[in-house]
């Protein structure tokens, strides 16, 4: 496929102005079969919808004029030299749809799921959750490198209820301690949560069920002081966070496969980042019904190598950031990628644990590379 043979993309010139100052919008959905479409009804008809065709040309025809198919075909003759920094077959796909959003000037790109329900007001609370905020509820941990957890509900014995992606090894009464305070500055990232199917390890489900509920307070979104896990089936970001946002691939350990890492091993790169810029990321609405359970015993099985590998990761990144300078996130992410590769090089992991290290940082390098 040529790039005259390429679907036709949307431009934010295009798009019905929502008052003075208001940011073009564009919303990116991967998928690798066809949805129940009337899960989007609430985003509205002038919104564009980048579908990454995780089926490689096998959906139904697009079903509303904003929607917009971008197969493999398409995808690598948009990325051109850049296509090997795409991923398929992943929630990772999405990146391919981030990045045509990025090029073509989006100002708010908004990561979203094909299984998850909009609701009435859900492109309104993301976009004013973005931008500038004075003497939000900020929530900070009491432990130093601690985490946020972004679900406040607990089971009906009091025990806590931790999002996917919580490390098992902060999982204390003590370290997951937490205190709030007011923050200032600029939101760069909006973490939207989920109602139903809970978005948890599925360990957890298996021994103890979910809740249902992710218990969001009344209120404005509260700020992330800490690490925090970044689902990314329903986020906004500002266009210019989109170097520094990268889901990371799924890859294969000794047979087994490393999966549901994608958001929140590249969620925690971005999070580092942005907190040595100073942006800030807010979480709680706006909430979309999560509609599909996939079985928790593969669930199982694809998260095992995440439990495993997360923490020597984690230490690699938090070494890496630490030698980057503040600046352009395209400029910040290129330079993380080089000190990671230093670090998985002198990192002290199994050695199938710095293999698989090394080749997302091979990813990652492709995708720094396609923004330089």
């Amino acid at each position: 496929m040529t790039l005259s043979a390429l679907p036709t993309l949307p431009s934010p010139a295009d798009q019905t102005s929502r008052g003075a100052g208001s940011p073009s919008v564009c919303v990116v959905v991967p998928m690798p079969n066809d949805p129940p479409w009337e899960l989007f009804d609430a985003i509205p008809p002038d919104i564009p919808i980048i579908v990454s065709d995780d089926s490689d040309g096998h959906l139904s025809p697009p079903p509303r004029d904003n929607v917009h198919y971008v197969d493999y075909a398409a995808q690598e003759a948009y990325a051109g030299s850049h296509y090997g920094a795409m991923p398929h077959k992943s929630a990772a796909s999405r990146n391919i749809g981030h990045y045509i959003a990025w090029k073509e000037g989006f100002d708010v790109i908004i990561a979203l799921d094909y299984d998850c329900q909009t609701r009435p007001g859900w492109l309104d609370a993301h976009l004013g959750s973005l931008g500038r905020v004075d003497q939000a509820p900020g929530v900070r941990p009491v432990a130093d490198n601690g985490w946020v957890n972004p679900i406040t509900k607990a089971f009906d014995n009091g025990d806590t209820v931790y999002a996917r992606g919580y490390p098992y090894e902060w999982r204390t009464p003590s370290l997951a301690q937490t205190r709030t305070e007011p923050v200032s500055g600029r939101v760069a990232l909006n973490l939207g949560v989920w109602d139903g199917i809970l978005d948890l390890n599925g360990i957890d489900k298996l021994y103890a069920g979910e809740p249902g509920d992710p218990g969001v307070p009344a209120g404005p979104s509260r700020i992330a002081l800490g690490n925090i896990p970044i689902c990314g089936m329903n986020t906004a970001f500002v266009r210019e966070l989109t170097p520094a946002y990268y889901f990371l691939p799924d890859l294969w350990v000794n047979g087994w496969q490393l999966s549901r890492h994608d958001d929140i091993w590249g969620g925690y790169i971005t999070k580092r980042l942005m907190d040595l810029r100073g942006d800030l990321l807010a979480y709680g609405g706006p909430v979309v019904g999560h509609t599909k359970q996939t079985r928790l015993e593969r669930v199982v099985v694809l998260e095992q190598w995440m439990h495993l590998m997360s923490m020597p990761f984690y230490d690699i990144v938090d070494e890496a950031a630490a030698r980057v300078e503040a600046g352009d996130y395209a400029d910040m992410f290129a330079h993380f990628v080089e000190e990671y590769a230093r670090g998985v090089e002198s990192s002290s992991a199994p050695s199938h644990y710095r293999e698989v290290y090394s080749q997302l940082g091979d990813w990652m390098t492709r995708w720094a590379a396609a923004f330089r």
